[in-house]
């Protein structure tokens, strides 16, 4: 069952809307037009509902918020070193947003636009499309690209993006979701977290991917077994913002399990992208967050970000996010709750 509803109004007066899909079990996935957002998945536990994603319940919220919580992130995912790359012979200057390089796309991307909905009530899916312009991004190719939610029986999220241009660009999108099997408001770091990588990107002091790959195995940031997040966190590493090249995987494992040791609930992560990025940061140490931002979200969320390896424009070898006039590019990523009503445990 699929139900529309307003969400606000963005500041040049358009409507958003907010789409909640609910399957057999009870279980609710939300969604906003806004930035593609995925709102909130709702367990149906009895007669109460429990949130098992991060999200906001107000439009000024995503408006203003410092962690694209919840966001599609495009077109290109993580950060381009320098704000700048080379394709087919022409070098491109695009927005910086973060220092001199550019952030998820720069302010004009995937997460700061409004998206038209589509809803498929047979499929218990809704898209979402837009058309990003050149004029717009500083990308070239105008890009019509769809991001599509489905939520099934199995209580799995199934998240598909694609997307189309006029001219070679750049396409690396992932789903900026945080998530918390023990449920919103609750510590993070007493999660476990195993990631099926046993190498991680090597950053410059600005997060710029320097080409080499570190081996994780022994040190603190370890999960290639199931970890309490904390117990990593321990040995001397303040926050993770990590990209982990996902090992190849040769039948159906998950490529990452988030999990409440003490209620059994987790999220399977499974994609077919190259990389997750690990992410929990302290908002107490970022003096941009306001005091009732950091009081109501107090390291309580985890992001694991499916996408290319970051800044892959910059080294060949970490893969192709390069998007092709007139060819279809799909990437999928899905998200299975475990331990909930329904699921196939």
């Amino acid at each position: 069952m699929i139900t529309v509803k307003q969400f606000g109004l963005t500041p040049s007066g358009e409507p958003v809307s907010q789409v909640t899909i609910k399957n057999n079990h009870g279980h609710e996935l939300g969604l906003i037009s806004y930035g593609a957002s995925w709102q909130f998945f709702r367990e149906q536990d009895g007669t109460q509902h429990r949130d098992l994603v991060v999200g906001f319940d107000s439009l000024d919220d995503y408006l203003t918020h410092p962690y694209y919580l919840g966001n599609a992130i495009g077109r290109v995912a993580g950060r381009i070193g320098s704000a700048s790359f080379d394709l087919n012979g022409n070098n491109y200057d695009i927005e910086a947003n973060e220092g001199g390089n550019t952030l998820h796309g720069g302010d004009h991307g995937f997460a700061d636009r409004n998206w038209q909905t589509q809803i498929l009530e047979e499929e218990n899916a809704v898209v979402f499309s837009t058309t990003l312009k050149p004029e717009e991004d500083g990308f070239p190719g105008q890009m019509d690209t769809t991001v599509k939610y489905t939520l099934t029986e199995a209580n799995v999220v199934e998240i598909e993006f694609s997307a189309i241009t006029d001219e070679d660009t750049l396409y690396n999108p992932t789903s900026h979701v945080y998530m918390n099997p023990a449920g919103k408001g609750t510590d993070a770091r007493e999660l476990t977290l195993h990631l099926v990588a046993q190498n991680r990107l090597e950053m410059d002091h600005e997060k710029i991917p320097t080409g080499n790959k570190l081996d994780v195995r022994g040190t603190a940031y370890d999960f290639t077994e199931a970890t309490i997040i904390d117990d990593n966190l321990a040995k001397g590493v303040d926050q993770f913002d990590d990209v982990y090249a996902l090992d190849e995987l040769t039948d159906a494992q998950p490529n990452a399990t988030l999990a409440d040791p003490k209620s059994d609930r987790a999220i399977e992560v499974r994609t077919d992208r190259n990389a997750l990025v690990f992410f929990i940061a302290n908002p107490a140490d970022d003096g941009s967050n306001s005091a009732d931002w950091i009081e109501r979200h107090p390291f309580n969320a985890i992001a694991l970000e499916a996408q290319i390896l970051s800044d892959a424009i910059h080294h060949q070898e970490f893969g192709d996010i390069v998007l092709v006039a007139g060819k279809q590019q799909t990437y999928r990523t899905s998200y299975t709750f475990k331990g909930i009503r329904g699921s196939n445990d």
